[in-house]
């Protein structure tokens, strides 16, 4: 079912190094709001299928950029720009639902958007 959450499949890693299985919207805006802070060297926050087999990061700063990686780089990195805050979180929502053709289908660009 497509609006079931996925506990197990799904896992998050935490700005500063921490991860754990994902299994609620509460606790995917608890790690997005980790990018409020000012830390360059850990930039990022990111949402992992594991059975699909990719991750979806989202980035402190202005830029509100995404990015979208298969573990097996059959396909390269993709990105966008322009994410909101709620953005992120819908898009790490569809993520945690197994919602993959979704995520699959939105604009992705090549690369990592350096």
């Amino acid at each position: 079912m497509a609006d079931a959450f996925h506990v197990g499949q799904c896992s998050i890693q935490h700005r500063w190094g921490s991860g754990e299985v994902a299994s609620s919207v509460d606790q995917l805006a608890d790690l997005l709001d980790e990018l409020a802070a000012d830390d360059p060297e850990h930039p990022d926050v990111w949402i992992s299928d594991n059975e699909a087999g990719y991750d979806v990061a989202a980035f402190a700063g202005g830029r509100g950029l995404v990015t979208w990686e298969d573990h097996d780089e059959v396909r390269g990195p993709l990105h966008m720009e322009g994410f909101s805050r709620r953005e992120m979180l819908d898009l790490f929502t569809m993520v945690l639902q197994g919602r993959t053709s979704e995520v699959d289908s939105l604009p992705w660009v090549p690369g990592y958007g350096a």
